[in-house]
């Protein structure tokens, strides 16, 4: 069945009230720091300084968090794209743990803002992850490991207390966080910024950034009807634009996700308000949004344009983990745009006295988005170093067209080892019932 998708793309734009458009940057401009991206890394940034007392001046190409930070699902927990354990294996147990802090400084930072600016833009608790295969063994060396090594609050659900939520035979265990939270995004980042703006920081939307000359102590910012001389620039752009400052663009790789929103339903299927995940390696992400809707993404994919038919697409996802919700219309239905590493940890640092990059949250990013606007911001305002965690996760040429076929190759590949991972844990439970 063909739907017709509402005008608004996506369901967090048909429930947010953006106001009125910031004015274009029009003639030429002083400040401290200019901030190039008005994603939540840019808002994050110069929220933090203009609270610093420093004068803040965030550019936007488009509107504020028209991109990966306005579209996405919404899920704000401790961590990094790349899991704690392969982050201690990559860098030592004793890095791992002080970056897995760092992160959970952003996920605080969120809570208290939410507090502050309005609680109702936390939209539920909690955080599930489902494994798709069976894996008693597994799951449970899992969450000692992140209460013992990262003191990480997390519990084991067996399978049959995991369908007692999540009623799909396709999941077995999963474990919980009770520390996570889910929001609505778009809401959260014009609510920052509209705080930054009141701390005295100014922000322009409709304005790219052409060009960024260095000279000396000061960099200008040339923009179409105007420019902007500052002490500290800020590139906060992600995979939106890999052009304007090509040392970090160059490291950087699109990888799109899809989401899709219900119409309101009565269902007996998910029974949480918590976020949930599974662990497919290119995996399902869902909640319980207003009215009963069911937001569901997935399909990672480095193909940076929309498929065609995703709202059908989206819900063949959808019916093949719970067929018992029926024909469910779909409402809206949109494709974002992340921005990854070849190492999957977050580009934070400096390149050069007075330049400064945040990007390549790698769809983790709502948590260390924020973690990367406290560590840049203390260090322009005091001089704080502890960004420099991440000099061990530094900028690397990511391979260009080759890289994004190389990352495109290993989701296949990952998706065939899920599909025998599963086949394999089918075949078991069919000859446990059967004996």
């Amino acid at each position: 069945m063909t739907q017709e998708i509402k005008t608004f793309e996506t369901w967090y734009e048909a429930t947010a009230e953006p106001g009125p458009a910031r004015a274009p940057l029009a003639g030429e401009i002083a400040c401290d720091v200019c901030v190039i991206g008005g994603g939540l890394a840019g808002i994050s940034v110069a929220h933090q300084l203009a609270e610093a007392g420093r004068s803040v001046v965030l550019i936007e190409a488009r509107r504020l968090a028209w991109g990966a930070s306005g579209r996405n699902g919404g899920f704000v927990s401790n961590g990094f794209a790349l899991g704690a354990a392969d982050l201690a294996a990559s860098a030592g147990l004793a890095v791992a743990q002080a970056l897995f802090r760092l992160s959970r400084e952003g996920t605080e930072f969120i809570r208290r803002n939410i507090v502050r600016l309005d609680p109702s833009l936390k939209m539920g608790d909690g955080w599930m992850v489902a494994l798709r295969h069976d894996d008693p063994a597994g799951a449970a060396a899992w969450v000692e490991r992140m209460n013992r090594d990262f003191g990480q609050p997390a519990s084991l659900l067996t399978a049959e207390q995991t369908r007692l939520v999540l009623r799909s035979a396709r999941y077995y265990q999963s474990f919980s966080d009770a520390s996570a939270f889910h929001i609505h995004p778009l809401r959260y980042a014009l609510a920052l910024a509209g705080e930054a703006e009141q701390a005295g920081a100014r922000i322009h939307e409709d304005t790219p950034a052409l060009a960024v000359e260095r000279d000396g102590a000061v960099s200008t910012v040339r923009t179409p009807r105007g420019s902007i001389r500052a002490r500290h620039v800020v590139f906060c752009v992600s995979a939106l634009d890999r052009r304007i400052q090509p040392r970090i663009g160059r490291a950087v790789l699109p990888v799109a996700t899809y989401v899709a929103v219900t119409q309101a339903l009565h269902q007996d299927a998910i029974l949480t308000r918590s976020a949930i995940a599974d662990t497919r390696r290119a995996g399902d992400y869902y909640r319980i949004i207003d009215g009963g809707r069911i937001l569901w993404g997935g399909r990672i994919t480095t193909r940076v344009g929309e498929p065609s038919r995703l709202a059908e697409r989206m819900k063949g996802d959808m019916l093949s983990v719970y067929p018992q919700l029926g024909d469910p219309a779909i409402d809206y239905a949109w494709a974002g745009l992340m921005g990854y590493a070849l190492h999957k940890m977050p580009l934070i640092g400096r390149l050069d006295d007075g330049v400064w990059y945040a990007t390549a949250f790698g769809g983790h990013g709502l948590n260390t988005t924020a973690m990367s606007g406290l560590l840049l911001a203390r260090a322009i305002a005091e001089g704080d170093d502890e960004y420099r965690r991440f000099a061990a996760f530094a900028p690397r040429w990511a391979g260009g067209p080759l890289g994004r076929l190389g990352v495109q190759s290993s989701y296949w590949m990952m998706q065939l080892r899920d599909r025998l991972d599963e086949a394999k844990s089918r075949r078991r439970q069919e000859k446990r019932e059967r004996q």
